[in-house]
Parts: C-alpha cells; structure tokens; sequence
C-alpha cells in the first residue's frame, strides 16, 4: 500500500493536503512533510489558524486557511491527513479530486478514502507519511522534511512520554536526527515558546480542575469567558488535557472547551485501563485508546456530568 500510494504522489501533477480543524502538530508537521517534499505541485490547506507554536516550520507560511470548501482549488490527489473521519475536514467534497488517499493512525478510522492507509500501531500520522516518502521518487527527504516529521513524531507521543512510545518510534526520530533534526531546537519552539495569554488562560482553567469517582477522574474546564478575559484562542489549550491525566491515582482526564458557537468540545486521556476512544465514539467522536475527543452540543456542566457517567460504567 505505501508504495502504491508512493506511486500515486509521485505521478500527479497536483496534490491538496488537509488535515482536521483546530490542527496539532501531527497534522500541521505530516502535511507540511509532503510540501516540503513535493514542492510547488502540493498545497497544504487548513480549516482553521494553524497554531503559533508551528511557525518554526518550513513551508508553514505557504498554508492556505479557507474558510469555505468551495474556495479549494481541484487537484488530481486529495491528501487527508491524522483524520479518522472525513467529517474532521468541514465540507470536505471529494468529487473535487481524481483520487482521494487517507493516511492515518487513529483505530477509528472510517477508510472514507480511495486508498486508505491506516495503522494504529503507529505513535503518529508524520511517521508513517515518512515510510510512504521514503519509497517515493519524486523529491528528497530534507532536514527541513525530517524536522516536519520530527514534530509530528515527538507532539503525538507528547515529547515521548506517551504510552504511544514505542521502540519503533525512537528509531524513527533516531533516522530523523541523522537526517540533521535537532531535538533540543524542535523541543523549545514546542514546549517552551509559549504565549503569555496562553499561561493566563491555563492558570484560569487549573482553578476549575476537579476530581471525581474517588480519585479515579479528573476534569478542568475552558469558558468564551475565559477567552475573553486573556485574549486568547483555542490553540491556547492544546495539552491543558493532559494536566487532568497527571494527578496521581486519576485513570481518565477530561478538558472541556467552550465552542463559541455553542456547544463544548471534549479533550479525553486515559493512562492504562480506559479505552476513551470507545467513550468518544458514544458521543459521535473518535481517537485512540488512551486519547480521544469529541463535540458535545450542550453546556459543559452538562457534558462532564454525561462524561463522568459513561467513565464510570467502564470503571465500575
């Protein structure tokens, strides 16, 4: 399958690339990988404001935010990319493409693609678009395409910490720093440039963390209001989820964000026994087994209550 799909990258004249809305650094670094391998005949598009803390990237400039699917220009190949569903991409119109290919590693995956590549095994989306690069002959692998791979790798596994790390994982960062990544360099723009908003919205939304079922689960919360007062944004919460999971003796994390159109979007994490991405899946989302999200159209108060419940009849 990866050389099939080698194959097809290598013989189209236009790819568009897309990834799901509120993108992370799997999404934004697989994508940017292919650009930067591909050159001019890629084009990298994104749903919503690629983050701040992406910048670094090479080729992160050169994204295209549209707001509407209708102002995506045809290609031969539509690339999705870290995208279990393709309801993740708004108003995503295949008819727009000659062949629609997946590549993805959540184990929810819909294989709504022509060509499909799913592996959940894999920590993330970037390495297994590095394997497909690897066989393709229409580019190079660069430093520049190997720090886009790098930080795909290394968010998803949350600075190889994640139960997601595993030996594969370190010999693909270990290819990536012959490749000339400097892990030191990527680790600082991702973990250690943060906006001051965003420190003021964390330090709001830790005032709300909880514990529930004895210990077991915990949850913090985002409001518009918070937003507001820090003026900040959505991209400021990225990994507030995992300061639920770190409390000694809590199973699941919850982090809930206030939609301003209404509505609360759901971060999960879980660190050994709780598949959360079946929980998601019960909400209309998806994921992995130890992290998954979902949108909930209700107030959080509302959605923790219904969260909790669903956890505690996989705890009981």
């Amino acid at each position: 399958m990866k050389e099939r799909i080698a194959k097809i990258l290598d013989g189209a004249k236009s790819i568009a690339c897309f990834f799901h809305k509120n993108p992370d650094g799997d999404a934004v670094g697989s994508a940017l990988a292919v650009k930067n391998f591909y050159g001019d005949k890629v084009t990298v598009y994104s749903p919503s404001k690629v983050p701040e803390v992406y910048e670094f990237l090479p080729g992160v400039e050169e994204i295209v935010v549209y707001p509407d699917f209708s102002e995506v220009a045809p290609s031969e190949v539509f690339l999705v990319l870290d995208c279990a569903d393709e309801r993740r991409v708004p108003s995503f119109d295949k008819s727009r493409a000659d062949v629609v290919v997946n590549i993805d590693h959540h184990e929810t995956n819909t294989l709504f693609g022509d060509v499909n590549l799913v592996e959940a095994d894999r920590a993330s989306t970037s390495e297994i678009v590095f394997d497909v690069l690897k066989l393709a002959k229409g580019g190079s692998i660069t430093r520049e395409v190997a720090e886009c791979v790098y930080t795909g790798l290394y968010t998803d596994t949350g600075g190889f910490k994640f139960s997601n790390t595993s030996k594969q994982a370190f010999e693909v960062a270990a290819e990536l720093v012959d490749l000339g990544v400097e892990p030191s360099k990527i680790a600082t723009y991702v973990y250690e440039s943060y906006p001051f908003r965003r420190m003021r919205l964390l330090a709001l939304s830790l005032a709300t963390l909880e514990l529930h079922l004895g210990g077991r689960v915990s949850s913090m919360y985002v409001t518009r209001k918070m937003f507001e007062e820090t003026s900040s944004y959505p991209e400021d919460t990225e990994d507030f989820v995992n300061y639920t999971r770190s409390i000694k003796g809590v199973e699941v994390g919850i982090f809930l964000r206030e939609l301003s159109g209404g509505g609360v979007k759901v971060s999960l994490r879980s660190k050994s026994q709780v598949n959360v991405a079946e929980i998601a899946s019960s909400f209309g989302g998806g994921g992995h087994f130890n992290a998954a999200g979902c949108e909930m159209d209700c107030s959080v108060e509302e959605a923790k209550h219904l969260l909790i419940e669903a956890v505690s009849r996989v705890l009981a």
